[in-house]
């Protein structure tokens, strides 16, 4: 039997064993972040996370920068376990978060990630998933900054250590619409290791999922391409 996984909503109970987590991972490309922020995004519903046979192997956050229009969701400390790189967890995460912040904090949510230049792993994700280079002002995303040991030295033309992304509104909402049609995947890694992957998050349940569903019917792909422009 192949492995499997399941991508979930985090709750309160969870919070002390994500942070324990993520400190355990040692790795560097974590942007920092105030615990705060992780209960607060558990609280909104869109922190997910993945396990394995009941043991955590996976963390991914979404946080909201501004709650009025124009609604910003970042979304970031996402983590894999070792052993589970290679499924394509990371753009299965980030599918889940679109979803939600979009079903739970307001369906014309933007969504924007902060990556380290030297994360290629999550860069890639992102830009499978749709994600383009931010070009405009970028300042609400560098209220980080503040917390962060890794600031571009004092001769570096770099505002930030980070670059930034967001999805446009198509792409966002045709990751919605293939999770929609698909919660369970199977992903395999090059040496043809399988793993199954069920999405089940709250965000696809009564009325979040409703919504979801009524927005992508709405959203002809046709129009989608404009909402691109």
């Amino acid at each position: 039997m192949g492995l499997t996984a399941t991508i979930m909503t985090a709750h309160l109970n969870d919070a002390a064993e994500i942070l324990a987590f993520l400190r355990a991972s040692g790795d560097d490309k974590l942007l920092p972040r105030p615990d705060s922020d992780y209960r607060s995004s558990i609280e909104a519903g869109i922190f997910c996370l993945a396990r394995s046979e009941g043991r955590l192997i996976g963390v991914a956050g979404a946080f909201v920068l501004s709650g009025s229009p124009p609604v910003l969701i970042e979304m970031g400390s996402c983590y894999v376990a070792a052993e589970f790189r290679g499924f394509g967890l990371q753009k299965l995460f980030v599918r889940a978060r679109i979803a939600a912040a979009t079903a739970l904090i307001h369906q014309d949510a933007r969504i924007l990630t902060a990556i380290t230049p030297q994360n290629l792993g999550s860069r890639a994700s992102v830009l499978k998933a749709g994600f383009e280079p931010l070009t405009e002002d970028s300042r609400l995303l560098m209220e980080l900054c503040g917390y962060c040991a890794a600031r571009p030295g004092e001769t570096s033309d770099r505002l930030c250590c980070c670059d930034f992304f967001y999805i446009p509104r198509g792409r966002q909402l045709d990751e919605i619409e293939a999770l929609l049609d698909a919660p369970t995947v199977a992903s395999g890694r090059d040496n043809g290791e399988q793993l199954i992957v069920s999405i089940d998050i709250d965000a696809l349940k009564g009325a979040p999922r409703a919504r979801l569903d009524a927005l992508v019917t709405a959203e002809e792909p046709a129009g989608r391409v404009d909402a691109q422009a």
